[in-house]
């Protein structure tokens, strides 16, 4: 069977639009059908419900009509999740079989919750027969505290095909690791690409350095290589998936338009590259 790699995008590229930056509440918070509706407009196949636009908050009914409001308009679910304790895991594996979702993207840690690597493998092990049940994906994702030697280790020790990463281009950065590093260990288990551009500055006078977001295929990102080591290392379907880590501009107003503007454009970016 072909394996198949579509052009998504997450709430992550709506940060501000969704309200998790806490000095930015817009009046509407996009919600879920808004999403879906700018993947359409976007010409996007898939959309991502990250941890900032949590599922968890909406009722079964409510699920259902997200899961109908996606399929009537031909376009694929994911789901996201962060602090992956066994209870959090067994109920997000089940929101994302109610939501027809095949990846469930899961971040280890949470408030008041860092497992050591030993005690997240057991964890989402015991999980793995809900999984299989559920036709769920686990996309476990680089974030700060782990390597991504170690994220690879994670998928080896579980040592199952419904057990793999979601691999983003940028997190890693935070645990001193370039994008080399992270494909030579993490690209083999790919199950979902998360992609986002980035610039190094020097601010402070010159005396330090930020790494901040750039509209896709601005920055410093090799999108291409990214897409080619996961296509090329990884037997398994994944989706490519925009992410964003824009900068308020002077006004909520300007924030909110200059974020669609970054989203449509990376669609657009990601669909005309790959």
């Amino acid at each position: 069977m072909a394996v198949t790699h579509k052009i998504g995008i997450s709430s992550f590229a709506y940060s501000f639009a969704c309200g998790s930056r806490p000095f930015t509440k817009p009046q509407h918070i996009m919600t879920p059908h808004d999403l879906i509706d700018k993947a359409v407009a976007f010409g996007a196949d898939v959309v991502q419900f990250g941890d900032n636009m949590p599922l968890e908050v909406y009722s079964d009914e409510e699920l259902v009509q997200i899961r109908i409001h996606a399929e009537e308009r031909g376009i694929e679910l994911e789901a996201g999740m962060r602090k992956a304790t066994s209870e959090r895991l067994s109920e997000y594996i089940r929101i994302t079989h109610i939501i027809g979702g095949r990846v469930l993207r899961v971040i280890t840690d949470g408030i008041g919750f860092a497992p050591d690597l030993h005690d997240f493998c057991r964890i989402s092990a015991s999980v793995i027969p809900q999984l299989e049940e559920a036709g769920v994906v686990l996309g476990i994702e680089n974030h700060d505290r782990f390597s991504a030697r170690e994220y690879a280790q994670m998928v080896e020790t579980i040592d199952h095909p419904q057990v793999g990463l979601t691999v983003d281009t940028v997190n890693s950065l935070s645990h001193e690791e370039h994008i080399d590093e992270v494909l030579k260990y993490m690209a083999p288990y790919c199950v979902c690409l998360h992609m986002k551009d980035y610039v190094i500055k020097r601010y402070n006078g010159g005396s330090g350095l930020k790494i901040t977001g750039a509209s896709m295929g601005t920055g410093r990102l090799d999108i291409c290589r990214c897409y080619e080591e996961c296509r090329i290392k990884s037997n398994r379907d994944f989706n490519i998936i925009l992410e964003s880590w824009m900068e308020p501009c002077d006004t909520l107003e300007e924030t909110l338009r200059i974020e669609d503007e970054w989203a449509g454009a990376g669609v657009s970016y990601l669909k005309a590259l790959l």
